[in-house]
């Protein structure tokens, strides 16, 4: 007898540092439930977004293509009609799908491809998918200013804690997946519960933040020999932009604080559906996936946030649990976002669409030892001159180009040189390795030109398809009929009025 089809549950945190969990060490960070499920999967210790900037990532994992095909370059892109997302593919072949929690995806009504979306930031608006924490930083949107250095209303959060969204996904998401068993409990589903922690605010109910503040906060990252002057241009703008050398090191402490908060709160979220859903059989065929869209330096280097090819920013977790699976444990093979959209279409047993830059995970989660076509992952920033930058991460080396020609590449041993403290690529030894990593780099076909060509077009193009709403709050629900209201109206009216 064939077993049905599994259903399918990614569960998608924003911004979460790969370091930041008990699973990868951390003995700080309480991950209780992410621990217990790292424990029944395989866990990816390489895993790479396509580009550590939360639209282009989820752009990019959604199609299954490399950012400069998707259009994906900056925040707020839509999904151009003639891409085919991985849950809009599912559905074609049978699947009913659902996508609850921010998407962060532009466009008139951001569906991403889901049947569903009954929670979420429905209606593109100037909150991206966040609540402004406290209420009245949405007034000049200081919970997100550089300048101000995202710190200032780190700590306990004003919302209360039945409506803070993360808590609302795990609700929403449980009980889409409740009505689906007892209504169509024969058809296979494909659910994405969408989390916005840990991404600042940097807020927490006040008794996560009171477990790292003041006592038992972890301490800054170390800063690097001549910080702020001396070190590499790419990470110098990141200090610049971000006002980082000039805030009090107590206030990007507390900062800390509240992201380990962040990520503990996020975590019982988390372990709230899955324990909900275990306990009523509800997972019983059900393949797991957690990931997030990209990174956090948090304080690593003296960095804070995105935009970065270290591994604090670049790199992400991933576990992949598949039901009655006897593989479990670590995979330290390089690997990449858009691998997932062919992975689940071969453990689904789906046929693949032709298109995607991605390859099967599948023997990795077989056990099989079979080799895959490539070993390397890839990640990018494309979008601010300053920032961009091109890395390839092979199981020994990082190499990355900047499109800024004066700056130095980067080099790392990442066997001998794990936490990417000396870059060794002016080193004459390596200039070879160089030539080959350089050439693997640009093996898509593209150079910096035809790149920066690309992304005007598609720009040109987004302007036209691109609506960004001033009249609603962070999230809206949808009712059946369609009917979509606002989630957190009377939190932030006022200061809608205001910026309207």
């Amino acid at each position: 007898m064939n077993r049905p089809r599994p259903n399918v549950l990614i569960l998608i945190s924003d911004q979460h540092n790969p370091h930041i969990a008990g699973f990868e060490g951390d003995k700080r960070a309480r991950t209780q439930h992410l621990d217990r499920l790292a424990a029944e999967s395989v866990r990816f210790t390489s895993a790479y977004c396509q580009c550590p900037l939360c639209t282009p990532s989820r752009i990019s994992l959604w199609t299954g293509m490399l950012p400069w095909r998707c259009a994906a370059w900056g925040n707020n892109m839509p999904i151009f009609p003639e891409f085919c997302t991985l849950p809009e593919h599912f559905g074609r072949h049978g699947y009913a799908t659902c996508g609850i929690g921010k998407m962060h995806v532009g466009g008139e009504r951001p569906m991403n491809g889901f049947h569903e979306r009954p929670y979420g930031d429905l209606i593109p608006n100037c909150f991206c998918g966040h609540q402004p924490d406290p209420i009245h930083s949405a007034k000049d949107q200081n919970w997100t200013n550089h300048q101000v250095g995202r710190f200032t209303y780190a700590g306990a959060t004003e919302v209360p804690e039945s409506l803070i969204q993360d808590h609302v996904v795990s609700c929403q998401a449980a009980a889409w997946i409740r009505d689906h068993a007892a209504t169509s409990k024969d058809k296979p589903w494909f659910v994405c519960a969408s989390y916005q922690r840990p991404h600042h605010p940097l807020t927490a109910p006040s008794r996560y933040f009171k477990r790292y503040w003041p006592q038992g906060s972890p301490p800054l990252g170390k800063l690097p020999d001549g910080y702020p002057d001396n070190i590499h241009p790419h990470d110098r703008f990141i200090v610049e932009d971000f006002n980082l050398a000039k805030l009090p090191r107590e206030e990007i402490q507390r900062g800390l604080a509240a992201y380990y908060a962040s990520v503990d709160y996020l975590d019982d979220c988390i372990g709230d559906l899955l324990n909900s859903l275990e306990s009523e059989g509800l997972l019983k065929n059900t393949v797991v996936v957690y990931l997030s869209d990209h990174g956090d330096l948090a304080s690593e280097y003296g960095l804070w946030w995105k935009r970065s090819p270290r591994e604090g920013s670049a790199r992400v977790p991933l576990l992949i649990r598949v039901p009655d699976n006897p593989t479990i444990g670590q995979v330290d093979t390089p690997v990449e976002l858009v691998d997932i959209f062919p992975t689940l279409c071969d453990v689904c047993q789906i046929p693949k669409p032709r298109d995607l830059d991605g390859e099967t995970l599948l023997p990795f989660l077989h056990g099989s030892g079979e080799r895959r076509r490539k070993d390397f992952a890839r990640s990018e920033y494309l979008l601010r001159s300053e920032s961009c930058f091109r890395m390839i991460r092979t199981p020994r080396w990082k190499y990355v180009e900047f499109l800024i020609e004066d700056w130095q590449p980067m080099l790392f041993d990442m066997q001998e040189d794990p936490q990417e403290l000396s870059n060794i690529a002016a080193e004459p030894t390596h200039q070879g390795l160089i030539a080959e990593l350089h050439e693997r780099l640009w093996s898509d076909g593209q150079n910096w030109e035809s790149l920066l060509n690309e992304k005007r077009l598609d720009l040109e193009r987004a302007q036209k398809e691109k609506y960004t709403h001033y009249d609603c709050s962070p999230n809206q629900f949808a009712l059946p009929d369609g009917t979509l209201i606002n989630a957190e109206m009377e939190f932030y009216r006022q200061f809608l009025r205001d910026m309207a």
